[in-house]
């Protein structure tokens, strides 16, 4: 319940570790490197601050170990938020927090998910793609108002219901052996995964796409999965209680490409 998670004043990333090492750090602190410079430099250290911030971070997990799920918070001290600011600060002088919780494969779902669409909570055109903030106020909302029972998660769209992502994942549609997703922008994140998935395509498939898809080439699509850090590939089964097929030849590839992206 950390109050700069929750309310958007800070930048974070969630991570999967595995026998005591982290996954993917390289890209993840990357994005976090290019959203803590945006949102709280410059800083008083110049191009050093990166460096310095490293080391920061990776102090923070020394004592844990196994297989955990940790989510890196970076964030202003109490008296330094709102709208006066420095001109400049410390890299020592963010905040860190650590939050990890046990993670087991067992909990790894077999089955494929159900998302309900409903429009993308509105950013403005200058947010970064990179930009990985708290503040899931109009996601919780969004979950009150549209899902139903059987949900597992919502599929955002634009106003012009084209399809961009899940409230945790990036979304990928695959047509005649051709991947599509969503642009990047301020309504769909770079993710980790999103982007493991688009550096190795070609050993999955034979081409890639990265433009808008409506819902009606999703319903029509050979399979749709998502992807995150934590879970990896996650199929999707239903679309606003509409069945989508999995061709199995589709499938034996993306069980590939999730043992590729989790490895």
């Amino acid at each position: 319940m950390n109050r700069a998670f929750m309310y958007g004043e800070s930048v974070f990333t969630t991570m999967r570790m595995k026998e005591n090492q982290v996954k993917d750090w390289d890209l993840h602190f990357d994005r976090l490197k290019r959203g803590v410079e945006f949102l709280f430099g410059p800083f008083s250290q110049g191009d050093n601050f990166a460096q310095d911030l490293r080391e920061r971070l990776e102090n923070r997990w020394q004592l844990e170990n196994g297989n955990k799920i940790l989510r890196l918070t970076i964030y202003r001290d109490q008296e330094e938020r709102g709208l006066i600011r420095r001109s400049h600060m410390s890299v020592e002088d963010l905040k860190v927090h650590l939050h990890s919780t046990h993670w087991d494969d067992g909990r790894q779902k077999d089955r494929a998910l159900s998302l309900r669409t409903c429009a993308a909570p509105l950013r403005p055109h200058f947010w970064p793609s990179y930009l990985k903030a708290g503040n899931y106020l109009s996601t919780i909302l969004s979950q009150k108002l549209f899902l139903q029972p059987e949900d597992d998660d919502l599929l955002f769209l634009s106003h012009e219901d084209t399809v961009l992502e899940s409230s945790v994942a990036n979304i990928f549609i695959v047509r005649n052996d051709k991947l599509y997703t969503a642009p990047l922008g301020p309504q769909v994140l770079d993710g980790v995964m999103r982007k493991k998935t688009l550096g190795h395509y070609q050993d999955f498939f034979k081409d890639c796409d990265e433009d808008a898809s409506s819902l009606e080439q999703l319903y029509k699509a050979d399979a749709v999965f998502a992807t995150n850090s934590v879970r990896g590939v996650m199929m999707i089964g239903r679309v606003d209680g509409r069945d989508l097929v999995i061709l199995p030849e589709v499938s034996e590839k993306l069980i590939h490409l999730h043992e590729y992206l989790i490895k």
